[in-house]
């Protein structure tokens, strides 16, 4: 007994603190070697403390590093709606509290003691996690060769103005929702969120201390500062550590209700066929028992569809082998997959790596480096059969696309770090100005290399990613690093789609051709070779002659010929699709491949036909490929054939008369 209370031993797992059925508080929390720890209830009227109960913890209750108690005899123990541990004479918010109450404005340095849990009260079926509706929820599972990931931050996405979305809705999952029927035409089936779970975004927070006069501080370095004098840098990227099970409550419209918001965002999300995959960022110093603990929260509760899992020590083995996550997608740098699979390859793959190769290579081989189209042939046919391959051009790290082709160096000053910040070898190119320009021909070609790179995204054989935004040319001035901006800078520039609406179309005319054809994303990887002795390899490569490509240092110039005859449909006129790339500061003539009797080559796209300008339809135009261009060519029935070969029968019936 103490005091008013009976404390009884408790099972030590699952972490965390709840009033259980019988109207006993139940807690298990871990503490570190202190003099004393406990537990400490408040009852507010939502701002305002009202009143406190703290109950300390005994050593006999303690197993390990945890402390496991239930607690009965509490009066009026309903009236309690919030906790903090303390240890010694701090305090504390649990790490895994559910939904936390303090961080709701975005941005706003709240101390840590001033940081509470929500103290969740099972005999209410208000807040019991049964009392959602999920019925008809189903996980898309969408494979990796059939998927689109649009990789987004849920403030920066929506919180601009030119969002169009209502103010109450900027930069929460509501404005996505609200960005729905964009998403879905767009033809995005996977949505991956930037860190989404709570923490306090204040990157250099301070500690409070007593003293006369104007308020005195402790900063970050631990050094006596006026708290007037203390200029706040707001985390806005979110890469730091946080409480890894509660939704970020200043990303929802209705704070106090984040958990069923976001049940509700994904449930709906669902319903459309789009996936959703949380990033989630671990320290290296983290307990690797709450990492796989919150991640089966997030799958358990919130029915999420995987994890994009950052930090340099993730005890990623015990994740893949988690019975859980056998349908889970899970992403990394890499994977083990002999370690995982063993010989035998999955028939559904879970797995997907984050392909950098990709965006150095594709980057390389757009700005006319030498000594790249072996390594850009490498990327654009790379496939595993035991694990998705993540392809990108730009992450959230480094230039946006459209900074891509207008800066050659970073313009991080805003950032207040003297520009040191942020990575320095952005293999850009500013394509002859560096920053912003009103001359036709710099803008023109900046757009031209755009569409270059994408059409490089969307026909290679990994799964596309790309940064929300890209696809219409959000800018965000030279920036490379800007974690820390939440403003214009940091946020989408709606206003970019108007602007770049001819960029926009072609990004749509490039998803569509690769999501209308399956051999252009296939599940296995190419065999380079006629293996259906149809007369032409799965996936062949070209140059200034066909059949003849060069992969010598000194080449910019690459053909890919895609036979349809691949795919396993019974539509015997599946096309022949052939990409000419052609990175070189010149025009080149470029061969065609031959077709097979009785069809003939169609241009569908040239990058370097500017807007307005019509495509030509003669053969005779097809074998000069500008500079800097790409262009895509399909198959289609020639009409003369059969006008020919009637012809070339009556001939031939007339000599053999004769």
């Amino acid at each position: 007994m103490s005091g008013k209370f009976e404390i009884c031993n408790e099972k030590p797992y699952p972490l965390g603190c709840y009033i259980d059925y019988d109207k006993s508080l139940v807690v298990r929390a871990i503490f570190t070697d202190n003099k004393k720890c406990g537990i400490t209830l408040y009852k507010s009227d939502g701002a305002r403390i009202m009143d406190s109960l703290s109950i300390s913890f005994s050593k006999s209750l303690k197993r390990g590093t945890i402390y496991s108690a239930r607690i009965r005899g509490i009066k009026n123990i309903d009236e309690y709606d919030s906790y903090n541990y303390y240890a010694d004479d701090a305090y504390f918010c649990d790490p895994y509290a559910r939904h936390v109450i303090g961080l709701e404005k975005f941005g706003e340095d709240v101390p840590d003691n001033e940081i509470r849990a929500k103290l969740d009260n099972k005999s209410l079926q208000s807040h019991s996690a049964s009392c959602f509706d999920w019925e008809g929820d189903v996980n898309p599972l969408v494979p990796y060769e059939n998927s689109f990931v649009y990789l987004l931050n849920v403030r920066g996405y929506t919180k601009s103005s030119s969002s169009g979305v209502a103010s109450a809705r900027r930069g929460t999952f509501g404005g996505i929702i609200d960005k729905l029927s964009y998403l879905k035409e767009l033809g995005v089936t996977t949505l991956e969120l930037m860190p989404a779970y709570e923490m306090n975004e204040v990157e250099n927070p301070v500690k409070k201390v007593s003293g006369k006069g104007n308020k005195v501080v402790y900063s970050k370095d631990g050094s006596l500062l006026n708290e007037k004098d203390i200029s706040k840098k707001i985390n806005f990227w979110g890469y730091k550590k946080g409480f890894y099970f509660a939704p970020r409550t200043s990303f929802c419209e209705c704070p106090f209700d984040a958990e069923n918001e976001f049940k509700n965002f994904i449930k709906i999300l669902h319903k459309n066929g789009i996936e959703v995959i949380m990033q989630f960022y671990f320290d290296e110093n983290e307990n690797e028992s709450l990492i796989i603990d919150a991640l089966r929260f997030w799958r358990c509760t919130y029915h999420v569809d995987g994890f994009h899992l950052k930090g340099v020590r993730v005890p990623i083995r015990q994740i893949v082998k988690e019975p859980l996550f056998t349908d889970a997608k899970i992403w990394y740098d890499w994977f083990d997959t002999g370690d995982i699979y063993g010989t035998e390859a999955p028939n559904d793959r879970v797995l997907a790596i984050y392909n950098n190769s990709f965006m150095y290579a594709t980057r390389r081989f757009l700005k006319s480096d030498d000594n790249t189209v072996n390594d850009f042939l490498k990327v654009m046919i790379s496939n595993d059969n035991n694990n998705g391959i993540i392809n990108y051009v730009c992450d959230y790290e480094g230039f946006r696309l459209a900074d891509l082709v207008a800066y050659e160096h970073k313009h991080n000053e805003e950032n207040g770090e003297n520009n040191k910040d942020g990575i320095d070898n952005n293999l850009s190119w500013n394509c002859g100005i560096e920053g912003r320009t009103r001359k036709h021909n710099i803008l023109e070609l900046r757009k031209k290399q755009m569409k270059n790179i994408m059409t490089m995204l969307f026909m290679a054989q990994g799964t596309p990613m790309i940064f929300g935004g890209e696809e219409f040319g959000n800018s965000q001035a030279g920036n490379n690093n800007p974690y820390c901006q939440d403003n214009e800078i940091g946020w989408v520039d709606w206003k970019a789609l108007d602007k770049n609406k001819d960029f926009y179309d072609y990004v749509r005319f490039l998803i569509d051709l690769r999501f209308s054809n399956d051999f252009l994303h296939n599940r296995r990887p190419f065999r380079l070779m006629d293996y259906i002795s149809c007369g032409y390899p799965d996936m062949s490569c070209h140059g200034k002659e066909a059949w003849r490509p060069d992969l010598s240092g000194y080449s910019h110039v690459l053909g890919m010929l895609y036979c349809g005859l691949y795919e396993k449909s019974n539509d015997s006129d599946k096309p022949f699709i052939y990409v000419c790339y052609n990175m070189h500061w010149n025009r080149t003539e470029f061969a065609l491949p031959k077709l097979p009797e009785g069809l003939r080559w169609s241009l569908l796209s040239d990058t370097g036909v500017y807007e307005g300008v019509k495509l030509s339809s003669q053969n005779s135009d097809f074998n000069i490929l500008g500079d800097r261009s790409v262009r895509i060519y399909i198959s289609e029935t020639d009409p003369d054939y059969k006008k020919r070969k009637e012809t070339g029968s009556k001939k031939n019936g007339k000599n053999r008369r004769n």
